[in-house]
């Protein structure tokens, strides 16, 4: 197959085909190593959580307390963390942003 021969419609084709099936293999790759893994780990009577080092539970994140709560629906909480809601800009315009403090 020469490139050089093939139109832009046809290379753009050929570029798609290819990383489907880049991705199809990856996936069989995958899905056979963790086929392997389970066996081994089976084989020698050990949960594969354990044998990962997972204890199966997910780990505690920390949650920020609320430090804002809208007043017109106090359903809406914001931590003060991360980029503000557009309820807290308007407080903010408005000289109220206390207000909402919790």
């Amino acid at each position: 197959m020469k490139l050089s021969q093939l139109s832009i419609a046809d290379l753009t084709a050929l570029r798609d085909q290819i990383g489907v099936e880049i991705r199809t293999r990856e996936n069989d790759a995958i899905e056979k190593a963790r086929a392997e893994i389970t066996a081994i780990a089976a084989s020698v009577g050990i949960p594969i959580g354990e044998l990962m080092g997972k204890s199966g539970k997910m780990p505690v994140k920390n949650k920020a307390p609320v430090k804002y709560r809208n007043p017109a629906d106090p359903s809406k909480e914001w931590t003060g963390r991360g980029r503000s809601p557009a309820w807290v800009k308007d407080l903010e315009v408005a000289g109220k942003l206390d207000s909402a403090r919790v």
